[in-house]
Order: structure tokens, then C-alpha cells, then sequence
């Protein structure tokens, strides 16, 4: 190449030099600008994420607290009128009592000595749930006498306030007549039935009434 004269030949060299470096320098810079804008979106968006699980488990975490506190609350309140129902329960089976005073407590799964007559004793039994509970028993009956008895025994349910609620008969066919079974002299037998009640109710007591 011809230079006019007095042109440096090692000037030019170094303004080329100088050139190319500030391109490398300026792509070099460029890229590390993109990355550290590539990491910023990153982080940015690892901190939302991180921001939103935090909100979402704060809230969950409120949601339990007022749930615990709530129940709590009730627990309280429940506790607080327990003594009252308890009182009233009490004052209901008394007034119960006083006007139907031969009743008994139904009690389920325990044997219930009666001894009346030739009636010994009742277990009563419960399965089932919710409205579709099954309610049974089984009598066991004793002849002391030295005589042949025909037994008839009406049992007679009751709910918690006195209101007859079933019945169920012992020694009777549905249309009333009598059964042929008769109790020995020292004879010694149980009898088991289901109890129909009216419209799902529940027993609480039981009367006997035995036919002569």
C-alpha cells in the first residue's frame, strides 16, 4: 500500500488495533449486559413466586386460626351451658316420673332385674344408626307356681317426656288372640322381639303390663 510520505505506517497500525479492541470491548460488555438482565428477570420472577407462596400460606394459616378459635369459642359456650341442660334434663325426668311413677330407665346392654310376676328380667339392645336404628330386647320369664300360666305381657315405650311412643306384646297374635304357649311348673324361658316404634322415635323409658 502506498502511504504519502511522512505517513507512520506504525500509527495506523495501533488506530486499528485500538478500533478492533473497542469492538470486542463493546460486543464483550453488551453481552455481559444481557446476561445480567436475563439473571435480574430471573430473580425477579423466583421472588414473586416466593412472594405469592408466602401470601398463600399466610392466609391458610389466618384461615386455621380463626377456624381453632372459632371452635374453641363453641367449645367455651357449650361447656358454659352444660350445667343448664343438665338441669333441665333433670327437672324433665322428675316431672316425668311424678306423673307416669312406673316407669323405667331404658338402659341398652345391661340386664334389668324386674321380678314382677313371673317376669325376671330385660335386656335391651340397639344397632344400626342415624334413623335407621333397630331396637330389640329379650325377656326371660319364670313359672314359681305350681300352676300352668299362659303369659301376656304388654311392654310400653316411652320418650324422654312421658309420650308413649311403642308397644309390643308378648303371648298375642297381631289380631289379639292369645298363643298357644303356656309356661311349665318351674319353667324357666326368654322371649325376644323387635320394638316398632312411631315415626323413628327414641325410647328412653319402658313400662310393664302383665295380663292375668
Amino acid at each position: 500500500m502506498y502511504y504519502p510520505k511522512g505517513h507512520n505506517e506504525k500509527s495506523e497500525e495501533v488506530r486499528h488495533y485500538n478500533f478492533s479492541s473497542g469492538y470486542h470491548g463493546r460486543r464483550h460488555r453488551s453481552s455481559k449486559t444481557k446476561l445480567i438482565v436475563i439473571l435480574s428477570l430471573v430473580l425477579a420472577l423466583e421472588t414473586a413466586a416466593l412472594l405469592v407462596s408466602y401470601i398463600k400460606m399466610s392466609v391458610t394459616e389466618n384461615e386455621n386460626l380463626d377456624l381453632v378459635l372459632a371452635e374453641r369459642k363453641q367449645t367455651q359456650e357449650l361447656e358454659a351451658l352444660r350445667p343448664q341442660v343438665e338441669k333441665l334434663q333433670a327437672d324433665i325426668a322428675t316431672l316425668t316420673h311424678s306423673r307416669l311413677p312406673d316407669l323405667n330407665l331404658l338402659e341398652f346392654d345391661k340386664v334389668l332385674s324386674l321380678d314382677k310376676d313371673y317376669v325376671k328380667n330385660i335386656v335391651f339392645t340397639v344397632s344400626g344408626k342415624g334413623d335407621e336404628k333397630l331396637y330389640e330386647y329379650k325377656v326371660v320369664m319364670h313359672n314359681g307356681t305350681l300352676n300352668l300360666i299362659h303369659p301376656q305381657v304388654d311392654i310400653l315405650f316411652f320418650d324422654h317426656v312421658g309420650i308413649q311412643v311403642g308397644i309390643s306384646r308378648l303371648g298375642v297374635q297381631k289380631d289379639g288372640t292369645p298363643t298357644l304357649e303356656m309356661l311349665d311348673r318351674g319353667e324357666i324361658r326368654s322371649f325376644s322381639s323387635k320394638i316398632e316404634l312411631n315415626d323413628n322415635a327414641k325410647p328412653e323409658y319402658f313400662r310393664l303390663k302383665i295380663w292375668k
